[in-house]
């Protein structure tokens, strides 16, 4: 039966591709490998929390398809968009960064690093070709970019909490600095709920 599924799963991803996409269309053989947690343990922060092995197990399942991999690259775009959109935001603000703003921006600086890392996963690891064919998912891309994503997914999860420190009333608070931190958060809050769709395609 976890044979058939697996199988089932491959099947649907050779055939649900879009134009104009990156689109590699075979699933290869490893894909079924059961993952060990110790693959993840390089991963800081809250990844013990229930919340975080939930959403690895519906990424884990995402990222083996084209589809869902290619939508998991868009909200991964958004997030480094976001947040260095946040810094310009800050710097044309005018007024010097409290050290709860300094430590958004810093954590935002990790999250910009982490997005590149994804969005070079699918040039340089993801985006392989095996005996001249079409590009193929190996279970290796998605180890790697499932490890970056909940690395990402966990720096947005800190960035949040950091921005409830920053003074939204009072003298060390500015009207500028509290709306460009209300729309860094209020995307970075949907980014679980827009990755977990992306679980949607699979069955699309």
């Amino acid at each position: 039966m976890k044979f058939t599924l697996f199988a089932l799963l491959a099947a649907f991803c050779v055939l649900s591709v879009n134009a104009g996409t990156w689109q590699p269309l075979v699933m290869s053989s490893d894909v079924g490998m059961e993952y060990e947690s110790n693959e993840f343990a390089d991963v800081e922060g809250d990844f013990m929390e229930p919340e975080t092995f939930l959403i690895w197990g519906i990424l884990k399942r995402i990222l083996r398809c084209v589809k869902g991999f290619n939508c998991v690259l868009k909200w991964v775009v958004g997030i480094k968009a976001s947040a260095t959109q946040y810094s310009d935001d800050i710097t044309a603000c005018g007024v010097e960064a409290s050290k709860e703003v300094t430590a958004l921006l810093n954590t935002n600086v990790k999250i910009i690093q982490t997005a590149n890392n994804i969005i070079n996963l699918k040039t340089n690891v993801c985006a392989t070709a095996e005996n001249g064919k079409k590009p193929s998912i190996t279970n290796f891309c998605t180890v790697r970019t499932l490890r970056q994503v909940i690395r990402l997914y966990v720096q947005v999860k800190r960035a949040i909490r950091q921005s409830k420190k920053i003074p939204t009333i009072g003298p060390n608070a500015t009207t500028c600095v509290t709306n460009a931190t209300n729309t860094l958060v209020s995307y970075y809050t949907n980014f679980v709920n827009d990755v977990t769709s992306c679980s949607k395609l699979i069955g699309s």
